[in-house]
């Protein structure tokens, strides 16, 4: 009896309160699932208005492999641009997902910060820091460091995070160079 009281007792008791906390986890998920997506799309909304001012209709999407895009059209319906969602590897904290708006010239007008998670002392002061910001702007066909032969100098201290931001706007590009079909879309 003593073994029952020291084994199963205890063993029954974490599994009902493991199925309990399992189940009350699976309702609150289920009622917040909506809100969540609500607020999912409504930060899309926003980033893709941020990147593309201009545009007050972004339903036309797709995706290549290097992002997903929404078409931006203004009032009259005439393609303003293309707000391109797109992931940079390489930074510090892992990676880096941007909004970039691009013209229908290629250009990149903007960028707005979907995730990131770097260091709080430097890395995450580039979301604010306009010097390095504005180098982004401006730019067309690729995007890269200056060490890696680009235009784009990094932010001494934060080197990998000014590489994520970089591949970000690099892939956004790309995505642009295979919608307008500059590039052949390999995937």
């Amino acid at each position: 009896m003593s073994k029952i009281k020291t084994y199963v007792v205890p063993t029954i008791t974490l599994f009902l309160i493991c199925l309990v906390s399992a189940f009350l986890l699976g309702l609150t998920n289920e009622a917040t699932k909506g809100t969540i997506e609500a607020n999912d799309l409504r930060a899309k909304q926003e980033a893709q208005k941020s990147v593309l001012p201009e545009g007050v209709d972004f339903s036309e999407e797709g995706e290549n492999e290097f992002g997903s895009y929404a078409v931006a059209k203004d009032a009259d319906g005439k393609t303003v641009g293309y707000a391109v969602t797109a992931t940079g590897k390489g930074g510090y904290g892992g990676d880096i997902d941007l909004m970039v708006g691009i013209d229908n010239e290629g250009v990149v007008r903007n960028i707005s910060f979907l995730s990131i998670e770097e260091t709080p002392s430097i890395g995450m002061k580039l979301k604010s820091n306009m010097n390095f910001l504005k180098q982004l702007f401006g730019l067309s066909g690729s995007a890269a460091l200056t060490k890696n032969g680009g235009t784009v100098i990094a932010v001494t201290g934060a080197t990998k995070t000014s590489t994520g931001i970089t591949n970000a706007v690099d892939n956004a590009l790309h995505c642009y160079s295979i919608i307008n079909g500059e590039v052949k879309n390999d995937g």
